[in-house]
């Protein structure tokens, strides 16, 4: 019979996403892609245990930047799992 993985529980997460834009040129110039860059952190409500990362500024459009984010989120997320199930004396985690 298999084990269930233990996985957490996405109510119990809170995302938090800073987001920030600036000018990819200088006046006069052609326009481009803005520099943006993202901050996401995640925290697990229960045991108050939080992951954080952030892009650096760089020129990208609204879908690369969702891209990115959700790569972010992605890694985080398996971060926060392992060091949740750490606290948490979860075996085989």
């Amino acid at each position: 019979m298999m084990k269930k993985i233990w996985k957490l529980n996405a109510s119990d997460v809170g995302i938090f996403l800073i987001t920030g834009a600036g000018d990819a040129n200088p006046k006069g110039a052609h326009p481009g892609k803005p520099k943006r860059f993202l901050q996401v952190r995640l925290v697990h409500a229960a045991t108050g245990i939080e992951v954080q990362n952030s892009s650096p500024h760089t020129a990208m459009n609204k879908p690369e930047a969702a891209k990115l984010k959700n790569a972010i989120v992605n890694e985080l997320w398996l971060e926060l799992e392992r060091l949740v199930a750490k606290h948490l004396r979860i075996p085989g985690r």
